[in-house]
């Protein structure tokens, strides 16, 4: 399940959007990070046309307010040069996040 938000978020790089996982039993629940990378690296490409290459923490638990920090590397030839931070927010226990980058 992955929606993606529709809040326009301004900088350098930018986006939101959300994912979430769920652990079986629903005791615990987790943000599938490796969607939210794959999400993060959508977004840049369609709104910046930057091929990049983001890497985010393997486990992050769904709690909300929690902050953590996913990496957008460019990839091929591109005006972007640098490493792009992103920082990524859980918004409810289920795991959707909204993100944002660069500054």
């Amino acid at each position: 399940m992955v929606a993606v938000a529709a809040v326009a978020c301004g900088a350098l790089i930018s986006a939101c959007g959300s994912s979430s996982s769920s652990t079986s039993g629903g005791a615990t629940t987790t943000v599938d990070t490796a969607r939210v990378a794959a999400s993060i690296e959508e977004t840049v490409l369609n709104k910046r046309k930057f091929h990049v290459k983001v890497t985010c923490p393997a486990t992050v638990q769904a709690e909300v307010g929690k902050t953590f920090e996913c990496i957008a590397t460019p990839t091929g030839t591109t005006a972007l040069k640098t490493p792009v931070p992103f920082t990524v927010t859980v918004q409810n226990n289920k795991g959707y996040v909204t993100y944002v980058g660069g500054k």
